[in-house]
């Protein structure tokens, strides 16, 4: 690697790279219907699946990247360079809805199956097109498998800059704050509202901010102290996720072995996700903190090649994430029509996995040299338009 990377990478914490980059890979995996490759991803083992792992993970490199900000320059300019995110992920956010929706809709007429645009929602942008697209706009309008940017849009909108400024001042009090609504959404059923879902969106925002702040607040106290392992917190994290694997029991989806459970079938109720389940909570906090606390930020493992291509992933979670839904409903369509032998699901994970490393290659290596996106290209662009103005005007 050239030495400015290697610079780069030495004062990363490779560890958040690394399970972004996973968890964006079993999400690719997990949203290819029917796909065999799924049983082997996290939400299998325990009750929290690779969702939560990204938005823990979301709240600490917030923290990491705009903490400072906030603490020197203020609110106003910590919320500014906030919003530039939020604006680069809401442009990402509409663009795959467009494309999404037009490709299902091709494949749909194409092969004759109405599914691969109803299954998903897009088929409601052909039914109401004025409505539907003012309502994706207001991010009301969320089709399936494409909810988690808005999520992602109106916590880091509406809720991260008041934790980012409050941790400075009285993080317990951000805690307090964040868990008393996370309560409170759960006691009375709050949630937004949802063009094609009843119960309002699936990842409700007044829920999900806890998993964020927790992130959060964990990267503020580890950037001042460094956490030490605790033998009975330690014992106590391996004890939950021990009992998670077993009440969730994976073994049971291997033939003849669907009726050996050790505790019965969903012991603790509906693991509920929109509104954030206890359970999953800590099964995703008992996670982290064994991550924390037996793991290094710059592990050797982590360095390795296949590990830095993981972790090249979660550095550019956003084109990675929009590449691998795209993927997704494409590994999809091809299992239907081609059937769902494990030769073509081998060819499919591997190929689609590929994809997502080969982008985030690919990503990494323009933005070396160039200011390379989306946005970026929408704001070069509209830079020289206006610098052309002048010049045509004279001419004219």
């Amino acid at each position: 690697m050239p030495k400015g990377e290697i610079s780069s990478l030495s004062r990363r914490d490779l560890r958040i790279d690394f399970f972004r980059g996973l968890a964006l890979i079993f999400i690719f995996v997990d949203h290819v219907p029917d796909n065999v490759f799924a049983k082997f991803t996290l939400r299998n083992f325990g009750f929290a699946d690779a969702a939560e792992v990204f938005v823990l993970l979301a709240g600490f490199s917030a923290v990491l990247a705009y903490s400072r900000t906030f603490e020197h320059q203020g609110f106003k300019a910590g919320t500014l360079r906030v919003y530039e995110r939020v604006r680069d992920i809401y442009f990402w956010h509409l663009a795959l809805i467009v494309i999404c929706g037009i490709g299902l809709t091709l494949a749909a007429a194409y092969f004759g199956k109405f599914s691969y645009a109803k299954n998903i929602g897009v088929h409601v942008f052909s039914i109401d097109p004025l409505r539907s697209a003012v309502q994706a706009a207001l991010l009301a309008n969320q089709p399936n498998l494409l909810n988690i940017l808005p999520l992602y849009i109106v916590l880091l909108m509406f809720w991260m800059p008041l934790v980012l400024w409050l941790i400075h001042r009285n993080p317990w009090q951000a805690l307090v704050l964040s868990f008393g609504l996370w309560a409170v959404a759960n006691v009375v059923t709050m949630n937004l509202p949802s063009m094609q879902h009843s119960r309002g969106w699936v990842f409700n925002p007044f829920a999900w901010q806890l998993i964020i702040t927790v992130g959060a607040l964990t990267a503020h106290f580890t950037r001042k102290v460094t956490v030490q392992a605790s033998r009975p917190l330690v014992a106590l994290a391996a004890a939950y996720l021990a009992f998670a694997f077993i009440a969730i029991a994976p073994w049971t989806q291997i033939p003849g072995l669907e009726q050996t459970r050790l505790l019965a079938a969903n012991p603790l109720g509906h693991m509920d996700k929109t509104y954030v389940s206890l359970w999953r909570l800590m099964n995703v906090v008992a996670l982290g903190y064994l991550v924390l606390v037996l793991m290094a930020p710059q592990s050797a493992f982590l360095t390795r090649p296949w590990a830095m291509a993981i972790g090249r992933c979660g550095r550019h979670s956003l084109e990675v994430f929009c590449v691998g839904t795209i993927l997704s409903f494409i590994g999809w369509i091809v299992m239907v029509e081609l059937g769902k032998g494990l030769a073509l699901q081998i060819l499919i994970n591997t190929v689609g996995i590929g994809i997502l490393l080969g982008t985030a290659w690919i990503v990494a290596q323009r933005n070396r040299s160039t200011d390379f996106g989306f946005v970026p290209s929408l704001r070069r662009f509209a830079t020289v338009r206006r610098s052309a103005a002048p010049s045509q005007q004279l001419q004219a």
